[in-house]
């Protein structure tokens, strides 16, 4: 048990060092019970996002993203991340989730917004043209980004005029 804990550390130190290596503006591990959980997250996807992803727990109906969101809470700590835009956030965030997952947590699990192409394959033919690559977002598992964020001291202010400078926000689940 002893063992695993250092192996634990050296890793948490690892996906921490490659984060910022790749271009992460931020990186933090966190405990659990540092991520927020609220369904309220639910009622934005449904009722605000413009679509989202094809893969999107919400996308597919509510029952299903609360039976994610319960699954999330099996995990014991992760990586969160702040990049300037979403394809860099995803990049790093696939990455960190294969190192993990290559260090023995074979159930590392990234939450990420998919930026995979200019103009959404799916929306375009029905087809994704990356699916391996694609992810849940942090709030469609349930997770307010925003409260974890802030009680992990970060700065996130709501983007108030398309095209202004926006943070992305994503995270490996780990063990």
């Amino acid at each position: 048990m002893k063992e695993e804990g250092k192996l634990n550390e050296t890793l948490k130190h690892q996906l921490r060092q490659l984060a910022i290596e790749k271009g992460a503006l931020r990186a933090e591990i966190f405990t659990l019970d540092q991520i927020v959980f609220d369904q309220r997250t639910f009622l934005k996807c449904l009722f605000g996002c413009p679509g989202g992803m094809p893969y999107c727990p919400t996308k597919q109906d509510v029952a299903n993203s609360l039976v994610y969101a319960d699954i999330m809470k099996n995990y014991n700590w992760g990586i969160i991340l702040c990049t300037d835009n979403l394809k860099t956030g995803q990049q790093i965030t696939l990455e960190l989730e294969s190192a993990a997952f290559l260090a023995g947590c074979h159930f590392a699990f990234g939450a990420t917004e998919c930026e995979n192409c200019e103009i959404c394959a799916f929306d375009a033919c029905g087809q994704c043209a990356a699916p391996k690559k694609v992810r849940p977002p942090l709030y469609a598992l349930g997770i307010d980004v925003y409260t974890t964020v802030r009680n992990l001291g970060w700065e996130l202010s709501v983007v108030q005029h398309k095209g202004d400078p926006a943070k992305n926000i994503t995270a490996v689940f780990v063990e």
